[in-house]
């Protein structure tokens, strides 16, 4: 979500020849000087956290109650000297905005002489105007001081936004735009288990960073921040935190579900570009009865303006600028970790009712009995019969060479909390190796109905700069989804009913492109069969939530070949992000991404029919190199890219049993 500050900035007739001739920059009353910054804000959002809207993957202009804070914006101006200075110009001028009123800042400055514009945002409390989280009196040296709350937790208020950037005054019109960003990086920690299995609920936090850098201070004209180095763990300072058990504090995203909750968020200060590994200590407590401890020993990386998540258990003439608060987060990173009560698994054969041909499976042990067994259940029923946590595990896909079609019902159960770090199968691709058929069914025949799929991190540990084995740096996800691949190139079963996937996050290294990745599905295909009995469709089907990385990618599923007919029917997605990564041989081949909230893309798209379906309203599309905004625009809000003709879309009866 972006908030707008728009700059106006004006030089009137003072401009002469000579810069000389006019005075020394300075403040002067509104609309007086040669230059007029005017800050305002395109719309209020004001919201109160725990309210509609309130999402932990956002920050502090999302989640911050403004009855009880004011937005601070510090606005300072230094002459660029020739031997690589900065000489003050114009100290820090302040403004507070209450329900982002306009504001305005009237200079007077030198033309044809270089500046560098800085600017400053924080919270402050409500009708105050001095600092409350950070010390602001130098801009050379933005500090964290040992104030009270410094080692408090679960604060949206300490969000902050900054941009630093040069211009030359000249006498020509322009424009520029410009977004302050975080100096931070926001960690959150999730929890998967809120509430469930009557699990005694904590209160309060205790976390300690240990083994790693610190940063404390900034230099906002440069940007560069300065760090210590914490001792190890139980050397260093104690974090704490509480919430409401009674409440969530969030009702978007992971908060959605009623096992999630977020428990912990921190804002990090970080330094210009280069990621940071952190270490911490977690403990969760009711009271002062400890419930349980995490000792999170790996190199969890965080970066400027990234939003890390553990789950699991910004002058010229008459110029316009225009500078805007970024309120999404540059980047993402999740990582999945154990959290209650992790186990290690111990693959056990669920009972069989040979009267009845069927497998019951109620625990993730009998579930893992799958990976190497998939064979075994050819032409029988799998019916799951409890929600499967797969909490600290990571998960091998399921996968099984050849046409092997058997029936899952999930009876209406949850498969959740599935993460995978390079695990999949082999695919060649001419000379390239690819890890391959990636899901928690790296590929499906048969039929799937009645069941949902929650919290499923795919390669959350890739492009990691931190990692000490660096092994996740080599991960590749082809035909990724919570189901990899369905159906065949042979007619083979690929049915969906009543299936659901939430809260999926998909992203691979940036070694290659990534392609075929669907919130649910990532290549569907090539069915058979005519309307309403096909072999491959997807009927009463939802994704939602859905974080994927690639192109060919869809909220839904990734690709669709559909050479003998395929079918969707009352299926629907929303809250769909893609981080559009071009594949490099896109100049040769010729082709359009093939990203969409619905659908990625279409083979053979004549064959394909979509009845009575509900692409997402919420579609967010970013560059995957730098998370700006994508100009890519899908070919249709069912799919992006089509071959061979365009699909039917209808809205009809349903498709029949």
């Amino acid at each position: 979500m972006k908030r707008h500050l728009n700059w106006l900035l004006g030089l009137g007739a003072l401009l002469v020849a000579c810069q000389s001739d006019l005075p020394t920059e300075t403040v002067v009353s509104d609309g007086e000087g040669n230059v007029n910054f005017t800050v305002s804000a395109l719309e209020a959002m004001g919201m109160t956290r725990a309210a509609e809207g309130s999402n932990s993957a956002l920050g502090g202009i999302t989640n911050v109650d403004f009855s009880q804070y004011d937005l601070r914006y510090q606005l300072a101006v230094y002459r660029v000297e020739g031997d690589g200075q900065y000489v003050e110009a114009i100290t820090p001028q302040l403004k507070t905005v209450d329900d982002y009123e306009p504001v305005t800042y009237s200079l007077r400055l030198t033309a044809n002489r270089k500046y560098q514009v800085v600017v400053w945002a924080d919270f402050v409390r409500e009708g105050a105007t001095e600092d409350l989280h950070y010390d602001t009196h130098d801009f050379r040296n933005i500090t964290v001081p040992e104030l009270p709350d410094k080692y408090l937790l679960n604060d949206e208020s300490k969000d902050a936004y900054f941009v630093t950037q040069e211009f030359t005054v000249g006498t020509s019109d322009a424009a520029t735009s410009l977004v302050l960003k975080r100096p931070f990086a926001k960690l959150r920690i999730v929890t998967t288990d809120w509430n469930y299995e009557k699990l005694e609920m904590p209160d309060n936090f205790k976390v300690s960073y240990y083994g790693c850098d610190r940063f404390g201070c900034m230099d906002l004209v440069t940007g560069e921040a300065q760090s210590e180095k914490l001792g190890d763990k139980g050397s260093t300072s104690i974090f704490t935190g509480t919430i409401d058990k009674t409440q969530k504090d969030y009702a978007e995203n992971y908060d959605k579900s009623e096992h999630n909750r977020t428990i912990i968020v921190d804002y990090l200060m970080t330094d210009k570009d280069d990621q940071t590994p952190i270490h911490l200590t977690l403990e969760a407590l009711d009271g002062t009865t400890s419930i349980a401890s995490h000792d999170l020993t790996t190199d969890i990386p965080i970066q400027r303006n990234w939003l890390t998540t553990i789950i699991g258990n910004t002058l010229t003439t008459r110029a316009e600028f225009t500078v805007s608060i970024d309120e999404g987060f540059t980047n993402e990173w999740v990582e999945g970790e154990c959290w209650w009560d992790p186990k290690t698994l111990n693959p056990t054969a669920p009972k069989f009712d040979e009267a009845t041909n069927t497998y019951s499976i109620y625990t993730r042990d009998e579930f893992a009995w799958l990976v190497n067994n998939e064979k075994t259940v050819e032409g029988k029923t799998l019916l799951i019969m409890n929600d499967i946590d797969m909490s600290g595990v990571d998960w091998k896909p399921i996968y099984t060479q050849g046409e092997i079609g058997y029936t899952v019902d999930g009876q209406g159960h949850t498969l959740r909390n599935f993460t995978i770090n390079a695990q999949g199968v082999d695919y060649e691709v001419s000379i390239l190796t690819f890890k391959a058929f990636v899901g928690v069914w790296g590929k499906f025949t048969g039929t799937m109905k009645n069941l949902t799929f929650e919290n499923i991190t795919i390669n959350g540990l890739a492009d990691s700069e931190v990692d000490e084995d660096n092994a996740h740096n080599k991960e590749y996800a082809y035909f990724a989804g919570c189901i990899g691949y369905a159906g065949s190139n042979y007619s083979s079963a690929g049915k969906f009913e009543n299936v659901h996937a939430k809260h999926v996050y998909i992203k691979a290294s940036g070694t290659l492109a990534t392609q075929n990745i669907g919130g649910l599905v990532g290549w569907l295909g090539t069915g058979g069969g005519s309307d309403p009995n096909w072999t491959v469709y997807m009927k009463d089907c939802s994704a939602e939530d859905i974080h994927i990385t690639g192109y060919q990618a869809g909220g839904l599923a990734g690709e669709v070949k559909a050479d003998r007919g395929v079918g969707f029917v009352n299926c629907k997605t929303e809250n769909i992000y893609i981080r559009i990564r071009l594949y490099s041989l896109d100049a040769i081949r010729g082709t359009d991404e093939g990203v969409s909230a619905f659908i990625g893309n279409l083979v053979a798209g004549n064959n394909v029919t979509i009845r009575d379906c509900s692409p997402a309203t919420n579609l967010t599309l970013l560059k995957d190199s730098d998370g700006t905004p994508s100009d890519y625009e899908p070919a249709s809000p069912y799919y992006g890219y089509t071959e061979s003709g365009t699909p039917k879309i209808e809205t009809t009866t349903d498709i029949g049993e």
